[in-house]
């Protein structure tokens, strides 16, 4: 998997939107973890009252990795909750890579669906760039995180189309077992389109993986663990701070 793909799995999220009510906002930070070497953290905010959200996100590469991987991110998005659905308002996200940096902004629609990116510096144009009528009912990455927070019926009920500007992904999870507190789910990510054929071949274009969950609430579940087999090795993101 690219390491920007990583980035928007794993993750993909700051400024916080006011929200119309007083929030309730969680603090969280996951570490990350590749063939047992640490990866780097995910610093999140997730702001959530009963009709909006707010999350934002940080991605730091570990020190031991920035002379290989020297990368980091952050995120914002901003938005409505109607019956359990996400509609996002507004999406930021900016990336390093190096000496090289982009800060992409998606606008939306009433309804929830991307009608505009802009990004600094501008995207090159590519032969397998998708149109925005093809990412209809996707959610951008940040409000993905956020959804994964927000109630629903059952724990390992998920399955999200996502967004992030150029590519467009998709994650789903199914339940394994569950117990009084905490649920397992086996879960899928796969790429639907935006990316070069060589990474849409039937073996590198999906990925399983396993996560962990723990319920904090009626119907509130926050996962703790998730666990997948890459090229690399083993890789696991822990919750290190709730």
């Amino acid at each position: 998997m690219k390491k920007h793909a990583f980035l928007v799995a794993a993750l993909a999220l700051f400024p916080t939107a006011s929200l119309a009510s007083e929030p309730v906002t969680e603090s969280l930070a996951y570490r990350a973890y590749i063939g047992g070497l640490p990866l780097g953290t995910l610093s999140l905010s997730i702001a959530m009252n009963q009709d909006r959200y707010a999350t934002n996100a940080r991605f730091d590469i570990a020190s031991l990795l920035r002379w290989v991987l020297d990368t980091d991110a952050r995120a914002s998005s901003s938005g409505v909750i109607t019956d359990g659905d996400a509609i996002p308002q507004s999406f930021d996200y900016w990336v390093r890579d190096g000496k090289k940096q982009r800060n992409t902004e998606m606008r939306f629609d009433v309804a929830g669906n991307a009608r505009e990116v802009l990004a600094n510096p501008v995207f090159r144009k590519r032969s397998y760039d998708l149109s925005l009528d093809q990412v209809k009912g996707a959610i951008d990455p940040a409000t993905a995180i956020a959804m994964l927070s927000a109630p629903r019926d059952e724990a390992c009920n998920v399955d999200m189309k996502v967004f992030d500007g150029r590519k467009l992904h998709r994650v789903t999870m199914e339940p394994l077992s569950e117990n009084s507190e905490e649920v397992r789910c086996s879960g899928r990510y796969e790429r639907l389109a935006g990316f070069k054929d060589k990474y849409m071949t039937p073996e590198r274009r999906s990925y399983t993986f396993k996560a962990e969950l723990k319920q904090i609430a009626p119907n509130r579940w926050r996962p703790v663990q998730v666990k997948a087999k890459t090229k690399f090795g083993n890789a696991i993101v822990l919750l290190t701070k709730k």
